[in-house]
């Protein structure tokens, strides 16, 4: 039986938790502000992402419940993080300052081989995540990124360019993959707009957690 951070903490540790909810589409954590805070997903889904400076934003990493995510601030002490998280359906964390963290851990080892087994898990899954995009048609990357932003309601503001940047590919190979689609009667670009015309066969191209919900 797998063995998560929060179910070998102890009691006198778990007294310092606190709890919170948020609503699908808030912020759970913002790139470019100190976080205090190791954060326990008791529910719901999060994804974290990196946002250029012209508000386009890069989806890197889904959190699922059971998993915890700030524990790596604690121990880095360069500049600020460019990574954000966003909940993606409502969420209930529990929240535990970073003092009590370490204080934990520096007593602890157990909770420490688990929180090295945590922070290898995402590094796997990560690179699983490189080798399933890398294996993927150029149409295959364009409709599954697509597809992620009309799941969220985030279409309008998906352009050429950041479809490119998601999809890895030049803008060329974008507009011959939208074409495609077009042609399969499956959406159709005008005037900088995508127009969804079968919903159901693009949200097979949804990465396998938004389709569980």
């Amino acid at each position: 039986m797998k063995i998560n951070l929060l179910s070998c903490m102890p009691h006198d540790v778990q007294r310092n938790l606190v709890q919170k909810h948020y609503g699908a589409g808030s912020s759970m954590l913002l790139s470019d502000y100190e976080n205090n805070y190791v954060f326990f997903l008791m529910s719901g889904y999060a994804e974290a992402y990196i946002q250029n400076a012209e508000g386009s934003m890069a989806f890197i990493f889904c959190y699922e419940p059971n998993s915890v995510f700030g524990e790596i601030e604690p121990f880095y002490e360069g500049n600020l993080k460019p990574v954000s998280i966003i909940a993606i359906t409502n969420c209930d964390v529990k929240i535990l300052h970073k003092d009590h963290f370490l204080a934990w851990l520096k007593n602890d080892f157990n909770a420490v081989k688990v929180l090295i087994q945590t922070i290898s898990e995402k590094l796997v899954k990560n690179g699983l995540l490189i080798e399933e995009m890398s294996l993927m048609t150029v149409r295959e990357r364009v409709l599954r990124c697509i597809s992620i932003y009309h799941y969220r309601n985030m279409l309008p503001f998906l352009s050429k360019r950041q479809i490119a940047l998601e999809a890895n590919t030049p803008i060329r190979s974008v507009n011959r993959a939208l074409m495609q689609c077009y042609e399969q009667g499956i959406l159709c670009y005008k005037d900088k707009s995508i127009e969804i015309l079968n919903e159901e066969v693009l949200y097979t191209y949804l990465p396998t957690y938004l389709q569980k919900k």
